[in-house]
């Protein structure tokens, strides 16, 4: 059986700081079944401006998000974050981590699951894969 790539969006990799939910307990929760961590390398690199560049809240939840992104497969990427993401979702079988509405609306359209964080308190996705 293919395994599942559940990529993750600059937003989402900053969701434990914020709002103090963990992402990979939440993404057990919702998705039963194997799946492999992806995080487009643009999205490292947002991660990494936001944590210079960044409010101060925004650049600990990037140093944060940093970190997580440690424990996914980086993939090299070309386009801006969005695209990037588009294009991964579209190539293989994926579920996207995010909390970018226009980016979820785009995705939903294309029939792609997104995980988001619901009430500020727990992880949902919009349609299970």
């Amino acid at each position: 059986m293919e395994e599942l790539w559940v990529i993750l969006d600059t937003n989402f990799l900053m969701i434990p700081e914020i709002h103090g939910v963990d992402i990979f307990s939440e993404i057990d929760r919702v998705i039963d079944k194997k799946y492999e961590l992806i995080v487009p390398v643009v999205v490292i690199e947002e991660l990494k401006h936001l944590k210079r560049e960044g409010t101060s809240i925004e650049r600990k939840a990037a140093q944060i998000g940093l970190e997580l992104a440690k424990k996914a497969k980086r993939i090299e990427s070309k386009k801006t974050a969005d695209e990037e993401i588009i294009r991964l979702a579209k190539k293989k079988k994926s579920v996207v981590g995010t909390n970018d509405k226009k980016l979820k609306k785009r995705l939903e359209e294309m029939g792609i699951s997104v995980i988001y964080l619901r009430q500020k308190s727990h992880l949902d996705i919009s349609r299970m894969v």
